[in-house]
């Protein structure tokens, strides 16, 4: 009998809090010189209990590796004490002083590591040659498929659809809205959580009503979080995304424009083949506009604050020509600028030791506030400065999205301010919680 997972944090060895939010714990001695040894590759954990027994999975966030491999706590030891430089001597010792003496043999070792390496989690050559495989299949398909489908969400289309009606009638919900107002304008920019639809649904309404309430802009530029590790500030894919309710169309025109300004920008794309926050905006889209027309840009944004230490993220030069190249395409086309994002995210599944509780809840809503407010000002400066005044100690997703969202506007010369619509916390499996809101930003009355 399995239990119900949660996210795995830290393991405790002797009374020491051991981290692997990162999936790389180092202990023991390292030889300084020396051949290299097995790495383990960066992995997600978490704890789960099988058969009265405490495992910890490991599973691979690139999704390369499709089979979750589940350890006992000392092979999870041994497993990320794999770094590429601790020698099978070196990790057998570690976990024979971590666990009271309980040495693992070096056949044990060596089976754990074909298992992992045979479950590409190893950066190896197997491993190099099967993600080169993987990546190249998706990289030929023009289309990103729908890899939440069935699992975030219903796959049937019909189901889909009411499912997400019903999140306007829900708690906290907005209402549906029967008609349209085709006299109102329509937003310049939205922002909506990306957190699963079970929890977040009705601040997607939120979002999303603002969106039913007037003509759909024909280009919707979806700017996402990249959740993995990128080496340029933003991702742009050229592909089609994949519905239940049918495909939403990559708006190629717009794409080349951007490519071209920017030749760098789809050098990270296959980030996207694993990321969801562009292919929920992408599901709600399509679901809730039958017979609109629109296409969408998709781009997911990296993590800025490496490119801003000394003050805006647009000292960085491809993040400043990124937003001028977004900027001319809101000043001569109509489009929607919809920052994909989620708010705080706090307690022990995200590394924190204190579990949430109503202090804690009552903290960061309070902190939220003041980025959310900051957001709604339209200067993104002033989102950047609240948002890392504390160093995001929250670890806020949201602020590199949000600032561009801001950025693109003021650059293209809208005059738009913000209004936030609506605010949700939710909890995380393993005692944290995630955070979440909903901003409309509409033309200031001249």
């Amino acid at each position: 009998m399995t239990s119900a997972p949660r996210y795995y944090n830290a393991a405790k060895a002797k009374g020491r809090v051991v981290e692997s939010s990162a999936g790389m714990i180092i202990l023991g001695r390292k030889d300084a010189e020396g051949p290299d040894y097995p790495r383990l590759r960066r992995v997600e954990a978490f704890v789960t209990e099988v058969e009265g027994e405490e495992m910890v999975c490991l599973s691979d966030p690139e999704g390369i590796a499709r089979d979750v491999v589940a350890l006992s706590p000392p092979a999870f030891l041994a497993a990320s004490l794999l770094d590429g430089k601790n020698s099978p001597a070196a990790v057998r010792a570690a976990c024979a002083k971590a666990f009271g003496g309980h040495e693992i043999t070096g056949a044990e070792l060596a089976g754990l590591v074909e298992r992992l390496d045979s479950s590409f989690l190893l950066d190896s050559s197997s491993f190099r040659l099967e993600r080169a495989r993987v990546l190249g299949a998706w990289m030929d398909n023009p289309v990103r498929s729908a890899t939440s489908a069935g699992a975030s969400y219903p796959g049937e289309p019909g189901e889909l659809g009411e499912w997400l009606k019903g999140f306007f009638s829900a708690e906290g919900g907005p209402g549906w809205l029967e008609n349209a107002n085709p006299a109102r304008p329509p937003a310049r920019g939205l922002i909506a959580p990306h957190i699963d639809f079970a929890r977040g649904g009705p601040v997607y309404a939120w979002a999303h009503r603002r969106i039913l309430e007037s003509p759909l802009p024909p280009l919707v530029v979806v700017l996402g979080v990249a959740h993995a590790p990128s080496t340029e500030p933003f991702a742009l894919t050229t592909k089609d995304f994949d519905t239940p309710c049918g495909t939403v169309e990559n708006d190629r025109e717009a794409a080349g424009q951007l490519a071209e300004a920017c030749g760098w920008i789809t050098g990270d794309e296959p980030l996207h083949r694993m990321e969801h926050s562009v292919e929920f905006q992408a599901v709600w889209l399509k679901a809730l506009n039958p017979g609109r027309e629109f296409r969408i840009l998709p781009i997911l944004c990296g993590d800025f604050s490496r490119y801003a230490k000394d003050g805006s993220p647009m000292n960085e030069p491809r993040i400043a020509g990124a937003v001028e190249a977004l900027a001319r395409l809101v000043r001569e086309r109509k489009v929607l600028v919809l920052a994909s994002v989620d708010l705080a995210h706090v307690g022990p599944d995200f590394g924190d030791e204190k579990p949430v509780d109503e202090e804690v809840s009552r903290r960061v809503g309070t902190r939220d506030g003041e980025i959310l407010e900051a957001a709604a000002s339209g200067d993104p400066d002033l989102l950047w400065t609240e948002g890392m005044k504390d160093g995001n100690i929250n670890k806020v997703d949201a602020l590199s999205a949000a600032w561009t969202l801001s950025a693109v506007l003021r650059k293209a010369g809208v005059a738009a301010t913000g209004t936030v619509l609506a605010y949700g916390q939710a909890p995380a499996p393993g005692g944290g919680m995630v955070s979440f809101g909903a901003v409309s930003y509409e033309n200031q009355a001249p």
